[in-house]
């Protein structure tokens, strides 16, 4: 079982505009409808743990399938990857164990992860996935509120059962029902996405991570 309110409050969650996936610094906000070059979401959660473990968890092959997903291919800055399910990509960037960033589905999207310890020993990891759409918030986030549940469960011990199966659980469809509200409220807050893409978006990735609790599409 899944601690909805405890995983929620835990996460830090923002959209931004962003011209630099490095410092992702805000730019000026643009209307609702209007083209952007680009969008960035956030997440920034601490783990019990050093920055060694996560690190290892995060970017060995072996454990990012017992609570990701398979990965095959290179890992090594330049090399190409496949998440099984997830997306494919192209290493950018790899400096244990502080940082490491990828193509994630596409050259437009860049995922950069970051590690650092706090003053109690412990990691806080920072998601930036950068190049999505306005509306790139709602049908990301959930996501990878999902994969760093995911990795929290992990990290605890916990491994059965198998990724795959886990996330079809109820108590993680059900979690990911809060996780799109949480992040429809993060993009409201930004101001860059219209009602109706927001509620357009949410209907998508409901129907994808919550799927036994959500009502099909009508025509």
């Amino acid at each position: 079982m899944i601690d909805i309110a405890d995983r929620l409050t835990a996460t830090y969650r923002e959209v931004r505009t962003t011209t630099d996936v490095g410092a992702l610094e805000q730019t000026e906000q643009p209307r609702p409808g209007t083209d952007a070059a680009e969008y960035g979401l956030v997440l920034r959660r601490r783990f019990s743990c050093p920055p060694a473990t996560a690190w290892s968890a995060m970017t060995e092959v072996e454990n990012l399938a017992r609570w990701l997903a398979p990965v095959t291919g290179e890992t090594h800055v330049g090399g190409t990857f496949r998440v099984a399910d997830h997306a494919e990509g192209t290493v950018l960037d790899c400096a244990a164990p502080h940082l490491f960033a990828v193509t994630w589905g596409g050259e437009t999207e860049v995922v950069t992860v970051r590690l650092a310890e706090d003053e109690a020993g412990d990691t806080v990891v920072e998601l930036v996935h950068t190049g999505v759409a306005r509306d790139g918030g709602v049908r990301h986030g959930p996501g990878w509120d999902v994969a760093i549940t995911g990795l929290d469960r992990f990290l605890a011990g916990e491994t059965e059962p198998e990724p795959a199966t886990w996330r079809t659980s109820t108590s993680v469809q059900t979690f990911a029902q809060h996780s799109v509200s949480a992040w429809v409220k993060a993009t409201e807050v930004s101001g860059v996405a219209t009602a109706e893409e927001l509620a357009d978006a949410a209907g998508d990735c409901l129907r994808r991570l919550a799927p036994d609790l959500t009502r099909p599409a009508t025509a």
